[in-house]
């Protein structure tokens, strides 16, 4: 389906204003008003005012979630994701929603983002007023707003409040991205803890006996070790890390600046470093964003301490629901469940380019697994080699 095809009404925006010797890119763009369902509406580019209350004029919204805020888009942009681009629906003069996304490649097209895959974000598209605009409304003006403006070929968008029928009907393809999440109970810590499950309870106090410290990481040095950890979970599994330390260092700088990261680690008596975490605190929700142990620490069951412990300063914060980030058996040991209603929405123009995308992924999954299975055995080979070495040395005395 075309993005400008009868199914999207939209006009095309007239000719950007533009002083002289002043630069395009500069100017905000807007797009003449459209008839929808409910009247004349249109979508444009945030006016610098809104863009420096942008996490304000979010929180409006119903939905909105931690990474629909500035802090976490402009992570996104300088861990090299693509080039931000923060979006507004208008109507009566008055902003009825709003989403953040970056532009970027993809192959040989312009494409939008809110989110691509591999961007570590748990969900993020339009936030809006239900009152004032439908969804169909909403996405019925970005189609061709993106394609006209920002010459779009290809739109990903990841969300669980566009209902799928709706969409479809738009001719976006769609493929669930499901996580678990578990409901906390600010007003009864007893309660939420109950709510783990037995073997998750007896591991944390069995973490406690044993001395382990959980500290709440401030420098940023915590990157490094965490980074270290994750490669480690990921090579465990047979796959190659699919992100840079470059993403986890700017996520830690932009975020922790919004006073809304967790870094976490839990310390061996001896102060030894076996297991990291970070989480996101923001608007009674506690997201899980990544966690992490060394293997030959496994026996003492860190992250079951980590999590709680995390989860406590969640309570404290009045935080009423933790989403896990994600699939895991692992996940249902704090009370979590799975929920589905998170999409994953993909339109192209020309229409084959969805199909692309998706045997790209597929493709690209592939060779990371390849990847981290080659890294496995250089990592197997050397650690033997070391050992030998060792060994080889001691007889020598």
């Amino acid at each position: 389906m075309s993005l400008t095809s009868p199914t999207y009404q939209a006009t095309a925006p007239p000719p950007v204003a533009v002083a002289d010797g002043a630069a395009a890119a500069t100017a905000t763009v807007w797009s003449t008003p459209a008839r929808t369902e409910s009247g004349l509406a249109r979508v444009r580019e945030a006016t610098p005012s809104e863009l420096g209350d942008w996490d304000d004029l979010i929180a409006r919204f119903w939905n909105h979630r931690v990474t629909h805020r500035r802090s976490w888009i402009e992570s996104l942009a300088d861990a090299g994701c693509g080039e931000p681009l923060y979006l507004v629906w208008e109507k009566s003069g008055e902003v009825v929603g709003c989403m953040p996304g970056l532009l970027a490649r993809v192959g040989l097209w312009r494409g939008f983002g809110s989110p691509m895959p591999g961007w570590q974000t748990v969900s993020l598209g339009p936030v809006w007023d239900r009152r004032r605009l439908s969804a169909r409304e909403l996405v019925g003006l970005l189609v061709p707003y993106l394609e006209l403006v920002h010459r779009v070929s290809y739109l990903e968008l990841m969300t669980p409040d566009l209902a799928p029928a709706v969409m479809r009907a738009l001719g976006f393809r769609g493929e669930p991205a499901p996580t678990f999440r578990a409901p906390l109970y600010p007003d009864d810590e007893k309660r939420t803890f109950r709510g783990l499950k037995d073997s998750a309870r007896r591991n944390v106090r069995r973490a406690e006996r044993l001395g382990l410290v959980v500290r709440f990481e401030q420098d940023e040095s915590f990157v490094d070790e965490h980074y270290d950890q994750l490669r480690e979970v990921y090579l465990r599994g047979g796959n190659a890390v699919p992100f840079s330390r470059r993403r986890v260092h700017q996520c830690f700088r932009h975020m922790q600046q919004a006073s809304l990261l967790i870094a976490v680690s839990v310390r061996m008596p001896d102060g030894t470093c076996i297991a990291t975490g970070t989480f996101f605190i923001d608007h009674q929700e506690l997201h899980l964003w990544m966690w992490a142990h060394r293997t030959r620490y496994r026996w003492y069951r860190p992250t079951e301490l980590m999590t709680w412990t995390v989860m406590q300063r969640a309570l404290r914060a009045g935080c009423v629901t933790f989403d896990l980030n994600g699939e895991g058996v692992f996940k249902e040991k704090f009370g979590a469940v799975p929920d589905v209603t998170k999409h994953r929405w993909v339109l192209g123009n020309p229409p084959w380019l969805t199909s692309l995308r998706f045997w790209a992924e597929r493709g690209y999954r592939v060779q990371q697994a390849i990847r981290g299975h080659l890294a496995r055995l250089v990592g197997t080979a050397t650690h033997g080699l070391a050992e030998r070495d060792s060994q080889d040395r001691h007889d020598d005395r």
